[in-house]
């Protein structure tokens, strides 16, 4: 098992570490198909779990940046015993005596549908800088084109590359504390002072206690503290913070200058020695309505009577008794179609109807993996199972798993919920599908 990878996660997807969030889950889902015992001859129980405990931390990007610091841990006994390799930038591959886990991301977006990506690793100083800017790039010229999220994640991602992207300092100051022992065992006393100085300061009071008494070790052995400091490569310059402000807000600030000229009918007329500004009157009701009589409505056939919230559209494969329950809140200005999909078969185990601003609740759900889309629109087709026209589409990102659990006395059954609008603090941001990944069966 490598050094890198203490619990062999990566080993059990086939990846290596440095794996981007597409290739982690392109090799679940290959995984999951060879070995889920609903698609696959060659089923293994016993490794489609081990499969799906890995994707479940590797493909949230919080977890996967806990997982990956904890392999850089030792103790001081262990450099005086054996050379430590210390360690090196996932993009470079150079030796960084300062490194940071860091998280950046970049949006992309098609009028309703928006993703937010991470890219993640261990970077050095250069390299982060590097991949913060090619982020927020990417995200001014992809992110800003799906509405609402598009303008708001972009906005968000392109602040938090310019500052260094998305780091925990407990993970940071762990990897120093081990660059310091690594150093150590290497002979370099100097820079393994400079780097045990920096640990006195941290929040772990066992690493701050350590690092004090190396340090003082190390003074008795003739390092100089006045010669053995370092700088800080992760102060970010005006003109880098600057340059991140200004992708952030000089587009939408254009387009609200420009939206805001047009709802007020502005225009300018330059003429020779000056201009003048212009308003042009509003039509009148009946031209109004004119112009909207030129718009054509298609004729086509809608549903006679729109179903309750919670009505089932089509056969399903609920239990009549017992199983777990999925509850959903359309909080949204429209009609809302729910599937329900087993992984990673992607059959539709149920599909059910939630009207505006109200709650429905199915229940029956068997034992198993799954994942919840959802599709937004307004009239039914004459079936009343579909939508004549979606408004947008898209799905929870993380496939929850339900197991039944039982004891001496009751049997245990799982609760989802999910709302289908923007929740102050909350811990989901959904991800846009295609209306063809959401209506193939």
């Amino acid at each position: 098992m490598s050094d890198h990878d203490p619990e062999g996660l990566y080993k059990a997807l086939e990846v290596p570490p440095s794996a981007t969030a597409e290739e982690i889950k392109s090799a679940y889902r290959k995984l999951a198909k060879e070995t889920h015992p609903d698609t696959s001859e060659n089923a293994s129980s016993e490794k489609f779990h081990r499969i799906s405990a890995a994707y479940e931390i590797l493909s949230d990007p919080n977890q996967r940046a806990e997982y990956d610091s904890s392999a850089y841990q030792t103790s001081a006994q262990e450099a005086k015993t054996r050379i430590i390799d210390p360690i090196c930038c996932s993009r470079c591959e150079q030796v960084t005596a300062q490194p940071r886990y860091v998280v950046f991301f970049r949006v992309y977006s098609f009028i309703v549908f928006t993703t937010r990506r991470p890219v993640q690793g261990i970077f050095c100083a250069s390299c982060a800088k590097k991949e913060g800017l090619k982020s927020s790039i990417i995200t001014l010229l992809a992110g800003w084109w799906g509405a609402p999220w598009g303008p708001i994640y972009s906005i968000g991602s392109i602040l938090s590359n310019g500052f260094g992207g998305k780091h925990e300092r407990s993970a940071d100051e762990s990897m120093i504390w081990y660059n310091s022992l690594a150093f150590l065992s290497r002979g370099n006393l100097k820079l393994s002072y400079a780097l045990a100085k920096q640990s006195t300061r941290t929040l772990n009071k066992d690493i701050a206690r350590d690092a004090t008494e190396l340090a003082a070790q190390l003074e008795m052995a003739g390092v100089d503290p006045r010669q053995a400091k370092l700088k800080n490569p992760w102060r970010t310059s005006p003109l880098y913070g600057a340059g991140h402000f200004l992708m952030a807000f000089a587009l939408p600030g254009a387009l609200a200058l420009s939206i805001f000229a047009s709802s007020q009918g502005i225009g300018t007329n330059t003429g020779f020695g000056g201009s003048r500004l212009y308003s042009s009157p509003p039509l009148s009701s009946q031209k109004q309505e004119n112009v909207q009589k030129t718009v054509a409505t298609p004729n086509v056939p809608t549903c006679a009577s729109v179903p309750d919230s919670g009505q089932l559209l089509g056969p399903s494969r609920l239990a009549a008794s017992g199983g777990h329950s999925l509850e959903i809140s359309n909080g949204s200005s429209g009609n809302a179609i729910i599937k329900v999909r087993a992984e990673p078969s992607e059959a539709v185990i149920a599909t059910f109807f939630v009207r505006s601003n109200q709650t429905a609740q199915i229940t029956g759900i068997p034992d198993g993996r799954y994942k919840v889309q959802y599709a937004f629109g307004d009239a039914l087709d004459i079936s009343c199972k579909h939508f004549v026209q979606l408004a947008g589409a898209g799905q929870f990102p993380r496939a929850e798993t339900l197991q039944t659990q039982q004891t001496a006395t009751q049997i245990i059954t799982q609760v989802l919920s999910y709302t289908l609008y923007a929740v102050p603090a909350g811990n989901v941001t959904p991800q846009s599908i295609t209306a063809q990944d959401f209506e193939r069966q």
